[in-house]
Formats: C-alpha cells, sequence, structure tokens
C-alpha cells in the first residue's frame, strides 16, 4: 500500500513539476486560457506591451514557487512519507491541499476550464495517493 501511494505520489509530483515549468517557460498559453475566461477577450488584444510583461513575469515567478514546492515535497515524500512517518502524511496533506486545491476553485471560479482540468488531474491523482495508506500512517494502537 505505501509503495503504491508513494509512487502514485510521485507521479503526481511530476505532473506538477511539468505544469510548474510550462509556467515557467510557456506562460502565455497557460495565461491566455485564464485571461481570456476572466475577460472574454484575447490575450494578444492587449494594446499596452508592458501590461503583458508584467503578467507574464508574475506567471514565471508562479512557477518558480511551485517547483521549488513541488522539489520539497519530493524529499518529505522520500524522507518520511514512504517510512510511514505521520508528519510527512500531514505535510503532504496540507501542501497538496494549497497547492492543487486552491488552483482547481480558482480556475473553477474564474471559468478558465484548461486550468481547472489540469488542476482536477493534479488533485484526483494526489487524493488517490494519500488516502491509500491512510491506515498506515493511522492505524490503531491496540
Amino acid at each position: 500500500m505505501l509503495k503504491v501511494a508513494t509512487i502514485i505520489l510521485l507521479i503526481m509530483l511530476v505532473f506538477g513539476g511539468v505544469y510548474s515549468l510550462m509556467l515557467i517557460f510557456a506562460p502565455k498559453m497557460i495565461l491566455s486560457s485564464g485571461f481570456e475566461a476572466e475577460t472574454g477577450e484575447k490575450l494578444e488584444d492587449i494594446q499596452n506591451a508592458s501590461y503583458l510583461k508584467v503578467m507574464v513575469g508574475e506567471l514565471k515567478h508562479m512557477g518558480v514557487l511551485a517547483l521549488a514546492v513541488s522539489i520539497c515535497s519530493i524529499f518529505i515524500l522520500f524522507a518520511g512519507f514512504r517510512k510511514a512517518e505521520k508528519w510527512a502524511w500531514w505535510a503532504t496533506l496540507i501542501t497538496g491541499n494549497l497547492t492543487w486545491g486552491y488552483g482547481l476553485i480558482d480556475n473553477i471560479i474564474t471559468g478558465d476550464m484548461f486550468n481547472s482540468l489540469l488542476h482536477l488531474i493534479g488533485i484526483v491523482i494526489f487524493l488517490v495517493g494519500l488516502f491509500i495508506p491512510v491506515k498506515v500512517f493511522f492505524a490503531k494502537e491496540a
């Protein structure tokens, strides 16, 4: 159970890492979906190029932060989670809900279906990997 969950969570972290890299290296692809959902306009229609530059810069920064969370979570996964240490389960629960949960809710509210789908995939993989071994972490002690 724990080995399967570790593999599932590693897949989720790789997925999150790839999404982070998309934010860093292809931010306009991610930004255009949210911009169109929020404003009803195309990203290319922005008249002032400095506005676009600021938005892309902020999105790249967010991607770097998300990549850092993915890397830290890999350390949590291999340092504590696969050893069934409770602190690692709780840390994984908190970081996963903050990253995938917030992103999913925010994108649903704004109507950004592309990013909502990516966050939905991430949170489903996350929850499956987190709750498969829950009995290992919280077994009743006799």
